[in-house]
């Protein structure tokens, strides 16, 4: 399989989601709905855009590379990405640490021939979801670890509570676990100009009256304003791994994760010497 040769409407449900004919009254439609849950929302999911064959291949392929993968497992703060080395009081939302703790499948693991990666170089999905976030131009990372990744939970794995360092994330989940691994974000919950502490910390103190859990499904495609809305995965539970995959684009060519990150993540590798 090659992006070349490969007939995407096998992987994809063109069907449903006409993301490849701009200009088609129902390709306009998806993007205005789209462009409507975004902007209302934070966030954007399409049910059933991988078909369900793709769907059981992509986890089966990423799933076979878990032993390859990166390990993440260590208290995290929602705001690493902002400024870590400031000091807060003990009761601040800001001096707060969340469990982290996944295996990541890295870029350059994920073979060339994957429908995955045809998926990520498809150049109509691209343009497509380019208007959906209203950008002018659009590219995929350059980062040979994580342009493509894939995030894999086992039992008891979680993704705290975090912000995130881009402002849309693109995923599509292909496994669910039997329990547990519930997506769950306060939509803009900040602001560029307001970090609204005070809406932080009562999230974290009742998330279950506080958060959005907007359901998600393998196959679902998943547009996420992360950068202003607070978002976790709750602990996994049961043997059956969570698997999402993950997309990276950006307005700027040439787009490449901090060395430090990336020597972070590669230290999770397994035989690290």
């Amino acid at each position: 399989m090659t992006i070349a040769t490969v007939d995407i409407g096998t992987i994809i449900d063109l069907e449903t989601y006409p993301v490849d004919r701009p200009g088609d009254p129902a390709y306009e439609s998806l993007l205005a709905a789209g462009q409507a849950a975004l902007r209302d929302k934070a966030l954007f999911s399409m049910p059933g855009f991988i078909r369900a064959d793709a769907v059981t291949e992509m986890a089966a392929e990423l799933d076979r590379l878990l032993p390859r993968s990166c390990r993440y497992d260590r208290p995290r703060s929602p705001w690493d990405y902002g400024d870590p080395e400031a000091s807060w009081p003990q009761d601040h939302p800001r001096a707060s640490k969340h469990p982290c703790a996944y295996n990541q499948v890295l870029n350059y693991q994920i073979g060339n021939d994957s429908p995955l990666r045809c998926v990520y170089f498809w150049e109509p999905l691209a343009q497509f979801l380019r208007r959906l976030c209203g950008y002018d131009s659009f590219y995929r990372s350059e980062c040979p670890h994580l342009a493509l990744s894939s995030k894999i939970a086992g039992e008891g794995d979680t993704d705290g509570w975090h912000y995130d360092s881009n402002d849309v994330v693109f995923s599509i989940l292909l496994q669910a676990p039997e329990a547990g691994g519930v997506f769950e974000y306060a939509p803009y919950i900040r602001s560029e100009s307001d970090e609204n502490y005070a809406g932080v910390a009562e999230l974290f103190a009742n998330p279950e009256g506080r958060a959005l859990r907007p359901g998600l499904e393998p196959g679902n495609l998943t547009v996420f304003k992360g950068d202003l809305s607070m978002h976790r995965v709750t602990p996994v539970n049961g043997g059956r791994r969570r698997i999402v995959a993950l997309f990276c684009y950006d307005q700027k060519p040439g787009t490449n994760f901090s060395q430090a990150y990336i020597e972070e993540l590669e230290q999770g590798l397994p035989n690290k010497p």
